[in-house]
């Protein structure tokens, strides 16, 4: 019956995605307190994967709060405006699984809630990391969970920005290079 070749089809389905899950599946695991930042010193935002996997062929997003400021993809690395070489993940420690975001020069103003996010296949991952003046949690442990769509949605079309900008700057790069190779000046954008 045609019922049954549907239940069929979903049952293959859904083994086959737990199948692939069972290989790739991994956790966050992010301190239970907040990380306590000591001005102009740096800091660690620390975010694990659990088991022990390698990270490097992984989508791996900071936020804060709903702005993506750090965005590693394809090995390739872009910080958002005012994030300019304060930020940085060990790419030596990421073979490990450690995805922890390094803020240099640490700011009060840099206090708030950052969102740990990894990306594999069809596996997204997130853990709220606190930064603050002391250990103290001030968020709910279920931030995420009790987070509104629009939330969730101003985050991805943070994220997607910031990829989009570092596409056009490496495309910018290509085009002012190939009109340098040619002879000829670089355009003037303004």
């Amino acid at each position: 019956m045609c019922i049954d070749v549907n239940m069929n089809f979903c049952l293959y389905i859904t083994g086959k995605m737990a199948e692939s899950r069972d290989h790739n599946q991994f956790k966050l695991n992010i301190p239970e307190r907040n990380i306590v930042g000591v001005a102009d010193e740096d800091v660690i935002l620390s975010c694990h994967l659990s088991p022990e996997t390698s990270a490097v062929t992984m989508t791996i997003r900071w936020f804060e709060y709903t702005e993506c400021i750090y965005l590693y993809k394809n090995g390739q690395v872009t910080e958002r405006r005012g994030y300019e070489d304060r930020l940085s993940l060990n790419t030596q420690e990421m073979e490990r699984g450690n995805v922890s975001l390094r803020m240099k020069n640490y700011k009060e103003s840099d206090r708030g809630t950052y969102i740990c996010q990894v990306i594999h296949g069809e596996q997204k991952e997130e853990g709220l990391v606190g930064l603050g003046v002391s250990e103290e949690h001030w968020w709910a442990p279920n931030y995420l969970e009790l987070e509104t769509q629009e939330k969730k949605l101003r985050r991805e079309e943070s994220a997607y920005n910031l990829d989009i900008n570092r596409k056009l700057h490496h495309q910018d790069i290509f085009w002012t290079m190939a009109r340098q190779e040619a002879g000829r000046p670089p355009r003037d954008h303004h």
